[in-house]
């Protein structure tokens, strides 16, 4: 029920409530900061400035997951409140009271880009001062939200890419799936990040679109020749020349050059033990016991020892 106590402000098509119990709810379209400083100029309200330096911290984010973090830093070195960050593509309605705020990421160059949700107790004086940073806070983050949607729109791509590759070496989806799990279980060995090895397994071979089908066709029966083979290696150089056209991380480079090298140095770059990116010899391992069928007595001195005692004498994992 409303307490004649009770403050409610109608500022263009923003509802703010303060409640006489110290309770409060903002509603509506996000205000500009020229509004939340004419508010609090004519309400004699404060507006807790510190949350303009959270800039310094978030010009050094590189991505959405830093992005988490500085925010929730800041709140817990700043302010000393322990505050969470929660990001949703869906584009949703500002809603603001003690213990969240909702807040519409929207660009006037990009359109909607998703939601920003803090989840912890706050203050009225510093929920203004979020709103007062809001412009500065989107113009942060819009690029890092776009790369993060084009990232999302690759793997994606790559899914479907690396279904159809491999179904060209006629993989099925067990192959496939006892592919990957190896390459995990080797990122787990090598404390690798397994979203990278995850990510890299299906780039690697983007290669393959330019060899010839039937050369697949003796590759998987293992009835191929050392000819075959060279032809089939030629995989990594065409796939490189494509993936360096495009903005992909280096770790995406190197496991594509890379991924057919041995410790031994008998690869066909010549790179021999830790000179070989991790990531690249986990997924050369993985495609090499299950595309090329590769037994534990030939892969012997090629890998490393623990990489070999994961699978048993027929390429299972153990």
């Amino acid at each position: 029920m409303k307490s004649s106590n009770d403050l409610i402000i109608e500022l263009s098509n923003t509802k703010f409530v303060l409640k006489n119990n110290g309770t409060f709810q903002i509603s509506g379209n996000l205000p500009t900061q020229d509004e939340i400083y004419e508010l609090a100029m004519n309400y004699s309200l404060p507006i807790n400035e510190k949350l303009f330096d959270m800039v310094h911290e978030l010009l050094k984010a590189e991505d959405l997951n830093s992005v988490k973090k500085k925010v929730e830093d800041f709140f817990k070195s700043k302010l000393h409140k322990d505050v969470k960050i929660i990001y949703s593509e869906a584009s949703l309605q500002m809603d603001i009271q003690n213990n969240h705020a909702s807040l519409p990421i929207v660009s006037k160059n990009s359109g909607n880009l998703g939601t920003i949700t803090l989840h912890g107790f706050l203050t009225f004086d510093e929920v203004l001062g979020l709103l007062a940073f809001y412009d500065s806070f989107v113009s942060i983050v819009e690029s890092i939200i776009i790369n993060y949607r084009l990232e999302q729109l690759l793997k994606s791509s790559l899914d479907t890419l690396f279904v159809a590759l491999n179904k060209r070496v006629r993989l099925n989806e067990s192959d496939i799936d006892r592919m990957e799990a190896i390459a995990s279980r080797i990122a787990q060995i090598e404390q690798l990040n397994h979203e990278e090895v995850h990510f890299a397994l299906r780039i690697a071979n983007v290669g393959f679109v330019g060899l010839r089908d039937e050369l697949f066709v003796r590759i998987f029966t293992g009835d191929f020749t050392n000819e075959d083979y060279r032809e089939f290696l030629k995989h990594v150089d065409l796939g490189y020349e494509i993936l360096e056209e495009m903005d992909v991380p280096h770790f995406i480079l190197d496991s594509c050059l890379y991924h057919h090298e041995f410790i031994d140095g008998s690869g066909i770059k010549g790179l021999k033990g830790y000179e070989i990116p991790k990531i690249a010899l986990a997924i050369g391992f993985a495609e090499h016991v299950v595309i090329l069928k590769w037994n534990v007595s030939k892969l012997q001195g090629k890998y490393p020892d623990s990489y070999l005692a994961v699978i048993d004498s027929r390429g299972e994992l153990q």
